[in-house]
């Protein structure tokens, strides 16, 4: 079992290895606090585009509300965005994952959103964060960590 501490301390290529290898767990049903690891190594996640994208999540409290299908930031009633789970092929690693699709939230940017989750247990989640965006293989920005609250 891996845990939040080791995730935290992992390299890019360990959290690579981890997220493609690791089998697709049950989709979890609580709420996590989230904190990102690692930005992907590729020219559009070092663009300054995405660093617009990923500064809210480097620098605000946000976190993954399961059983209500909501990302939060700063507190979880703060909801900002709804989602829907699906199981299936990650747009951006060779591995089986869940998907978060934001396409019936009210969010004005919503279909612009996409990330995946990898549950490793109970009340720990790796996840990748990205857009939908032209190829598909190319919106993944960073990796984040979800730990039970």
């Amino acid at each position: 079992m891996t845990t939040a501490q080791e995730l935290r301390s992992s390299s890019l290529e360990g959290l690579e290895r981890l997220y493609r290898d690791t089998p697709l767990g049950p989709k979890p049903s609580r709420s996590f606090q989230g904190q990102v690891l690692h930005r992907v190594n590729s020219p559009f996640a070092r663009s300054m585009s995405a660093s617009a994208v990923t500064w809210p999540f480097a620098h605000l409290r946000f976190g993954v509300d399961f059983g209500a299908c909501a990302w939060f930031f700063l507190h979880p009633g703060l909801t900002l965005a709804h989602f829907r789970v699906a199981p299936g092929p990650s747009r951006w690693r060779d591995t089986q994952t869940l998907q978060l699709h934001y396409d019936g939230s009210r969010l004005p940017f919503r279909g612009v959103l996409y990330d995946e989750v990898k549950p490793l247990s109970e009340t720990v989640c790796l996840g990748l964060g990205g857009l939908n965006r032209q190829p598909e293989n190319e919106g993944d920005l960073f990796y984040f960590l979800l730990e039970a609250r």
